[in-house]
């Protein structure tokens, strides 16, 4: 069945008044404050009814999907000890992979534009639909939905980047396109109060045609994540043990089916929290990022799934009892796929990842074009909160009903693996990292993961001797910030190093 993203309907509202435009006044893909020509702004014809503000905030919505997509897995997977880029993977891949990328390298041009696209078009909701009159409660909701994914914006961005501009209304001056960077703290303060106030405001459900959007419980999962970046032990086991004793929330019995296309949305899914719904029937070219671990053989650049090596390190963290291991996580060549072809990788030492294909008519099929593909991309599902609560706990935080230990444990039960026990508080930090890199491999959380722990340029180093790849000078936590929004705004200063 088609599916029907529910901002998908308030495009074309928002390309008949204008507002596309208007919302990305950052349009430019080079900068991330560009402003259109006034002529092309409406706002003053939009945001007139609850439609205007229900399509406006569609328009977030909709921006984010472009956020998380190769860029992104880029920086938060490929430049990590995860993946050994093939050559199938091109030159920019190669160079993210064996750290030999620089401030120019597209990805963080990408990021850093599309990061701050969503925040001007919600700051613009923030600003504007106060004004409307309209039903007290579909506001407050709108109004927080926009917090909250202006919230997730700046958590990517200042994972990423460190300092950035912090920006809280949306962009209509030339006046305000030279902003200096603010410090993190400064950023994680904004964060905080956003999904805070989200948090008490959005339903704990969508039902219907707005399933898919925010929920409270999706504010206090990344509460919980943006708490336990910094170390806040205390509130980031508070905020997990929400979600955890909220009842709405529940691993699935089968790990693959936390994957499985018809299970995006459902009420019975009660794993996935947040996910970006994609499809790539009604946006060719604009599929998530999934489309790289199943590219056609004969699609330019790629090769089926040979797009990657797996590093040893990868390879070893499976137990033969492990859902998630090498059969089921990634694929091997040769493998036959779904209409009985036996599908050889070039390269015979390639893997590929088949952890996000479907299993029947999806999975060991190679997709029929780049981004033609329909798999939502999950930010946010409770095995997340669960292995967050593990790691807060067991670094301090206050537990909650339930130990680090039994948080970790029904992970591994899951996945097929035996619980741990009596470990001590050293072992159970390692058995919760390896728990995570096992869990979340390749979902963009590695660098996230490994910057928190502080073994970020360790890993990376070890990786790239394993390798074979030259040693690198690694450059601390951060990635370069783009170099032509160093050319075009004198007030931005470079990460050191870069």
């Amino acid at each position: 069945m088609t599916k029907q993203p529910f901002w998908r309907s308030a495009l074309r509202r928002l390309a008949l008044a204008g507002m596309i435009p208007a919302l990305a006044a950052t349009a430019s893909c080079d900068s991330f404050l560009d402003p259109e020509p006034e002529d092309m702004l409406a706002p003053d014809n939009f945001y007139k009814t609850s439609s205007d503000a229900v399509a406006a905030v569609n328009g977030v919505y909709e921006q984010q999907k472009w956020m998380h997509q190769l860029a992104y897995w880029y920086m938060s997977d490929v430049a990590t000890d995860d993946i050994d880029a093939s050559p199938n993977f091109g030159s920019d891949g190669q160079r993210m992979s064996k750290w030999t990328f620089d401030a120019t390298e597209f990805p963080m041009g990408d990021v850093w534009g599309n990061g701050y696209k969503i925040i001007n078009r919600a700051n613009a909701v923030l600003d504007r639909v106060p004004g409307i009159t309209m039903e007290a409660p579909l506001k407050a909701r709108l109004l927080s939905e926009a917090r909250f994914l202006r919230a997730l914006a700046y958590f990517d961005l200042v994972r990423f980047y460190g300092d950035v501009p912090l920006l809280v209304h949306e962009v209509t001056s030339l006046d305000d396109v030279t902003p200096s960077r603010s410090p993190a703290d400064s950023v994680y303060m904004l964060i905080e109060a956003d999904l805070t106030e989200a948090a008490g405001t959005l339903p704990a459900r969508h039902e219907g045609a707005d399933a898919g959007r925010a929920t409270s419980g999706a504010a206090l999962a990344l509460l919980a994540k943006v708490h336990l970046q910094q170390h806040e032990y205390g509130p980031a086991a508070q905020r997990a043990a929400q979600v955890i004793n909220s009842g709405r929330y529940g691993l699935l019995a089968r790990w693959k089916d936390v994957f499985a296309i018809g299970n995006e949305f459902q009420p019975s899914n009660t794993e996935n929290i947040f996910e970006l719904n994609y499809d790539g029937t009604l946006d060719p070219g604009a599929g998530s990022v999934v489309t790289l671990f199943a590219l056609p053989a004969t699609y330019p650049g790629g090769d089926a799934y040979g797009l990657m090596y797996l590093p040893g390190s990868v390879t070893s963290l499976f137990a033969a009892s492990d859902q998630r291991g090498l059969g089921n996580t990634f694929i091997t060549s040769p493998y036959t796929d779904r209409t009985g072809r036996v599908i050889t990788f070039s390269l015979p030492s390639q893997n590929g990842i088949n952890k996000y294909l479907d299993e029947g008519d999806t999975r060991n099929r190679t997709q029929r074009g780049w981004g033609a593909n329909d798999n939502n991309w999950i930010i946010l599902r409770y095995a997340d909160v669960l292995l967050m609560y593990a790691e807060a706990v067991n670094e301090g935080g206050a537990a909650s009903g339930m130990s680090a230990e039994a948080a970790l444990n029904m992970v591994r039960v899951r996945a097929g693996i035996a619980p741990v026990s009596g470990l001590g508080q050293g072992g159970l930090r390692d058995a919760i990292r390896a728990e995570r890199r096992r869990e979340f491999i390749l979902e963009g959380q590695r660098w996230f993961d490994l910057a928190r722990y502080g073994t970020l340029e360790q890993a990376i180093a070890a990786k790239l001797v394993e390798i074979g790849a030259p040693a690198h000078p690694l450059r601390g936590k951060l990635f370069p910030l783009p170099a032509g929004e160093l050319d075009r705004n004198p007030n931005l200063v470079q990460n050191p190093g870069w």
